[in-house]
């Protein structure tokens, strides 16, 4: 096969719609010429979608495993045989489990490196049986065991990673630690590098309490714990700024000057995101090898079948992917013969 980036796909709640999605983009071909498209669904469900949404030119190559794909072409792994069925726009136990079984084949293939990326279709995690978790990357991090991570969202204009990803708000406290934040200071030092290209990235880094840049009386957070790891950050090689209030940051083009920023929780950093990126904006997983990334799109059982759904996301996602894949491979053939230093006595 023509050495092409494999981009695996799940394809999410089979009753929203995450199918109108992936047919409307990959009738496309300049995604099939810039990648290869690995969906783990089922042949059945899209010609459902097909036939409701009147598409007639344009059907998966069927493969039995990632290993068989074809260049060129949108490929689909049967993941749910031909018993299943399509309720449009109806929250359901089986639509749930089904979105599961796709998940699993995704992370398994990526796991074993059949693909280069793994694409993520919104799932139903409130009723989902065997999830164990609260959302699909947590899900990833325990399938691949891995160590520590951090969400960032990402679109055209701004990154943001979150320190306590969706963590409750009750919770948020047990996050904020020197050691936390350093440590996900160094992930996203080290993301911006070799996923982005960017030589010495800068972070901005938020505080946690109102009014967080006042001198004269800081608060504990930030005189204990976040000020010490921007300081430790820095002498350990980490370009980290802060801490910054979140209107100083989102409120002007200050963010502009930085390559990512750092949220402390969760809806510090959605919120101005989402205001800044309506509709083309994607999560994206770092701290393991391999390549992660869902797009900010809803399950969509309100519009599903009614060929209204936009793309945008999914597509980011799939250029993002490509990007990312193109980067590494960049990164390390310029890291790969770096001249040993030498000191004088040498």
């Amino acid at each position: 096969m023509e050495n092409k980036i494999k981009i695996g796909v799940t394809h999410g709640d089979i009753n929203g719609t995450s199918y109108e999605i992936m047919l409307k983009t990959f009738m496309e071909t300049r995604f099939e010429e810039i990648c290869t498209p690995v969906v783990y669904g089922s042949p059945k469900v899209a010609g459902y979608y097909r036939k409701a949404l009147n598409i007639n030119n344009f059907n998966f190559n069927q493969v039995q495993n990632a290993s068989e794909v074809q260049a060129h072409k949108a490929n689909m792994i049967n993941v749910l045989g031909d018993e299943v069925k399509v309720e449009l726009g109806k929250e359901s136990q089986l639509s749930s489990d089904a979105a599961i079984v796709s998940l699993d084949a995704g992370i398994k293939d990526i796991a074993n490196g059949e693909t280069d990326a793994l694409i993520l279709n919104p799932i139903n995690t409130k009723i989902a049986t065997g999830l164990n978790a609260s959302n699909q990357f947590d899900y990833v991090r325990q399938k691949l065991n891995a160590g520590k991570t951090v969400t960032m969202l990402v679109n055209d204009t701004i990154r943001v990673a979150l320190l306590a990803d969706a963590t409750p708000m009750r919770d948020i406290s047990k996050h904020i630690t020197t050691e936390n934040v350093v440590s996900k200071l160094h992930i996203i030092s080290d993301a911006l590098k070799t996923d982005f290209g960017i030589d010495k990235p800068k972070i901005a880094v938020l505080g946690y309490n109102p009014n967080c840049t006042t001198t004269a009386n800081p608060e504990r957070e930030e005189k204990e714990i976040l000020l010490p790891a921007i300081e430790t950050a820095n002498n350990e090689g980490v370009l980290a700024m802060g801490p910054f209030e979140a209107d100083e940051v989102f409120g002007t083009p200050l963010f502009k000057e930085f390559d990512a920023v750092l949220a402390i929780y969760y809806e510090q950093g959605l919120v101005p995101f989402r205001a800044l990126s309506y509709d083309d904006g994607v999560r994206y997983l770092l701290g393991i090898p391999q390549l992660c990334i869902a797009p900010f799109q809803s399950i969509g059982y309100d519009i599903a079948g009614q060929d209204v759904a936009i793309p945008n996301a999914f597509q980011k996602a799939i250029y993002l992917a490509c990007d990312i894949v193109n980067n590494r491979i960049q990164y390390k053939n310029l890291t790969a013969n770096v001249l040993k230093k030498h000191s004088i006595s040498d």
